[in-house]
């Protein structure tokens, strides 16, 4: 499994809850390549830092589909006005996710 990991910065005004906001948005684009496997959005707000990390099936699928995904991206973070700090990927060597975590989808 291929895993995305893009690293942005907003300003101290916003909302605690902008990453939620920006993930729900993000989710029914995404579910809609065929590959991807899943979204996490990890948030710190006393930096106004958020990870936006995305599953895909391979690193083959995640490069296919990198020019929408890259569009979609610069369009998502420049509606919520954050800046993006870093785009990394990595393949996904060991997870383990308890049943606690599928209570938390929203």
């Amino acid at each position: 499994m291929h895993v995305s990991v893009t690293r942005t910065k907003g300003s101290p005004d916003q909302s605690p809850d902008l990453a939620t906001i920006a993930g729900e948005e993000m989710l029914p684009w995404l579910s809609q390549i065929d590959g991807f496997e899943g979204l996490l959005m990890l948030s710190d707000e006393t930096t106004t830092t958020t990870l936006a990390i995305s599953f895909w099936r391979d690193r083959e699928v995640a490069e296919r589909h990198q020019p929408a995904r890259r569009e979609f991206r610069e369009r998502v973070t420049a509606a919520v006005d954050v800046t993006i700090e870093s785009i990394e990927s990595f393949e996904l060597s060991f997870a383990h996710l308890g049943p606690g975590l599928a209570e938390l989808q929203r």
